[in-house]
Order: structure tokens, then C-alpha cells, then sequence
């Protein structure tokens, strides 16, 4: 192998760190690689952490949940789920993207759900989260879709 360590980046990360707690924006530092053959610069960042996306895997799964298969309106789960409340917001565009990017089959792990619409391929995203969750878990399916997003590889 030819990786050598090439730094730190601060990454934010946003949503609810706990399944009672309000929503927040932490940042945490991800260590960097450069690889000597190629020169590609790759970025190790802890389980859970969703590539290319602002939230956390848990804080999606949940939103996801809260919406599919809760029935809840966008608004109230962006007031649950979202790092910046607003008053005015009569929808969440982010909601609606991450279950665009779901039924794409766009996600590693949730391609059992390319090819249904939106809301249920999010539905579905947020089963196999649950699915996932740790065995001692109990709760309403929400619930098992935080922990399980935050159990995610």
C-alpha cells in the first residue's frame, strides 16, 4: 500500500446525535490519505457519516422514517429532524432529494429500493435501517431506523 497521511478536514455534521435530543451541527475531523501510485487524496470518516450529504446516515434514516412510513408532514420533520429550524418553510427540499436519490438507486445501501417512487423507496430505505438496528433496541420504527442508520456500513 502506498497511502501516507496527508491531514485533517473538518467535516459538519448535522441532525438530532441522540434519538431525544434536538437537532445540532457538530464538526468532527476526518483524516486524509494521498496515495503515492496515483496521487488520489481519500477522506476516512467514522461510520454513519453519509457521503456527500450535510446529515449524519441516523439523522436521514429517521427524517426518512418520520415521513414514510410515520406519515408526518415535511414541516414537522424538519422540525424534529433539521438543523435549522424555520417558521416560514412550508416543505423540506432535502426530505424529498434523499428519497429522489433513494429511488435512483443512487445509495450503496438501500438499492433493494431503486425503481419505487419516492416516498416509497424512503419507506423502504427507512425499513432496512430498522432492519439494521441493534438487537436490544425496542421503540417505535423510527426509532430502529436512527439506530439503525447510525449502525450502517
Amino acid at each position: 500500500m502506498g497511502l501516507h497521511g496527508h491531514g485533517l478536514r473538518d467535516r459538519q455534521i448535522r441532525g438530532p446525535l441522540e434519538i431525544t435530543a434536538a437537532s445540532t451541527t457538530s464538526v468532527i475531523a476526518c483524516r486524509r490519505y494521498l496515495c503515492v501510485g496515483c496521487g488520489a487524496v481519500l477522506t476516512v470518516v467514522p461510520r454513519g457519516i453519509e457521503p456527500r450529504r450535510h446529515y449524519g446516515r441516523a439523522a436521514i434514516c429517521l427524517a426518512l422514517a418520520l415521513w414514510a412510513l410515520g406519515g408526518q408532514p415535511t414541516t414537522e420533520v424538519r422540525a424534529r429532524v433539521g438543523a435549522w429550524p424555520s417558521r416560514e418553510a412550508t416543505s423540506w427540499r432535502a426530505l424529498r432529494r434523499w428519497a429522489a436519490a433513494i429511488a435512483s438507486g443512487t445509495w450503496s445501501w438501500c438499492t433493494s429500493a431503486a425503481g419505487l417512487s419516492p416516498r416509497a423507496a424512503a419507506a423502504r430505505a427507512a425499513q432496512i435501517a430498522a432492519g439494521r438496528a441493534p438487537t436490544l433496541t425496542v421503540g417505535p420504527v423510527w426509532e430502529l431506523s436512527f439506530a439503525g442508520g447510525a449502525a450502517l456500513v
